[in-house]
C-alpha cells in the first residue's frame, strides 16, 4: 500500500511538472516607440506649434508554454493581450493643398489663421506567436515571430477656417499584423525587444501609428 501511494505520488508530481512547462502565466511591463505616418498626416513639421509624443508605456499579460524541447533547443507559445498606452500629436496647421510634406514647408499660404489640430490615441491587440530559443549556461537566447489582431484608437479634433469644430477621428475596428522579436531571460524572467506591424485604414481617416518598437521585462509564473 505504501509503495502504492509513493507512486502515485511521484505520477501526480511529474504531472504537475509537466504542466507548468507547458502552461504558465506571464506579465510584463516595458516602453515602447511608435512610428508615425510622416510629415502632413496629423503633423506638419514646418507649421507652428508642431509637436508629438510617440513613447508610451507598455503592459501584456497572457499564457506561455513549452512545446517542444530536446537538448538545450525548445519551442515555446506566447499568446497575450498587449496595452501600447497613449500616443499624442498636434499643431497649428495650415490646409493639406498649402503644405509640402516633401520638404515639410508651408506653400501658397495666403495669410489664413492657423487651424489647430488635437489627436490622442492607443494601441491594444492580442499577439499569439512562437518562441524558438537556445540556452546555455542557464541563459535563454530566443526569437519569435507571429500574428496579432488590434485595435487602434485615434480621436482627432480640428477647429477649422469656417470657425467650426471637426470630429476626424479614426473608426476603432480589428486589424491584423506581424509581430517579430528577440528576448534573454533566466529562469522566470525574460528581456524582449518586439516589433509589432500596425496598417492604417482610411475609414475615413487614419490613426497615427504605423508600427510600434517595444522594450519589456516579463515574468513567468
Amino acid at each position: 500500500m505504501k509503495k502504492l501511494a509513493i507512486a502515485v505520488a511521484v505520477a501526480l508530481a511529474s504531472v504537475s511538472a509537466h504542466a507548468q512547462d507547458w502552461f504558465q502565466f506571464e506579465v510584463g511591463v516595458g516602453v515602447g516607440l511608435a512610428n508615425d505616418m510622416g510629415d502632413g498626416t496629423w503633423i506638419q513639421d514646418g507649421s507652428p506649434d508642431n509637436r508629438e509624443k510617440l513613447t508610451f508605456p507598455v503592459i501584456t499579460a497572457g499564457i506561455t508554454g513549452e512545446l517542444y524541447q530536446r537538448g538545450s533547443v525548445d519551442v515555446r507559445y506566447h499568446a497575450d493581450y498587449a496595452y501600447l498606452g497613449e500616443q499624442r500629436a498636434s499643431v497649428m496647421g495650415v490646409p493639406d493643398d498649402q503644405y509640402n510634406g516633401q520638404t515639410h514647408s508651408i506653400t501658397g499660404y495666403q495669410g489664413e489663421r492657423f487651424s489647430p489640430f488635437n489627436g490622442h490615441g492607443h494601441v491594444q491587440g492580442i499577439p499569439v506567436t512562437l518562441d524558438v530559443g537556445y540556452t546555455l549556461y542557464g541563459w535563454r537566447m530566443g526569437v519569435e515571430a507571429g500574428v496579432w489582431a488590434y485595435w487602434q484608437t485615434w480621436h482627432e479634433s480640428l477647429y477649422n477656417l469656417a470657425d467650426q469644430w471637426q470630429d476626424l477621428s479614426h473608426k476603432t475596428t480589428v486589424q491584423f499584423g506581424y509581430v517579430i522579436g528577440a528576448s534573454v531571460s533566466r529562469g522566470p524572467l525574460s528581456l524582449s525587444y518586439r516589433y509589432y506591424n500596425v496598417r492604417q485604414l482610411w475609414n475615413p481617416n487614419p490613426g497615427l501609428v504605423t508600427g510600434a518598437n517595444v522594450v519589456t521585462l516579463t515574468y513567468r509564473f
